[in-house]
């Protein structure tokens, strides 16, 4: 895994150090801030360009030799999950609390 600073991965991706700081700011572009500096990992970038990388609020799917938003393959999930995630009703929430104290 190649990282690249600011300035390399604005040479990578042809565009300006100032825009693609701006971009990954706000999460459009992958990138990390670590400590006052940013870093990029060059894969990230690859997939970000090709179109291979989820852009905000897409499901991320897994498929051989990348990322994807789209196509046959499945949404990446746990196999072993008991109950399924997510937000509850109010009264379930109510209820499952009720019967650990053991309340009606």
């Amino acid at each position: 895994m190649e990282t690249l600073n600011l300035k390399q991965a604005a040479q990578f991706l042809i565009m300006n150090a100032e825009v693609l700081r701006r971009k990954a700011g706000n999460g459009e572009i992958p990138g990390r801030k670590t400590g006052k500096r940013w870093v990029f990992i060059k894969e990230h970038l690859a997939d970000w360009v090709s179109g291979r990388y989820p852009e905000r609020g897409q499901i991320l799917r897994v498929i051989e030799g990348g990322l994807s938003t789209k196509g046959g393959s499945e949404a990446c999930q746990s196999t072993n999950a008991k109950t399924s995630g997510g937000f509850k009703l109010p009264r379930q929430t109510a209820k499952e609390y009720n019967a650990l104290l053991g309340l009606k």
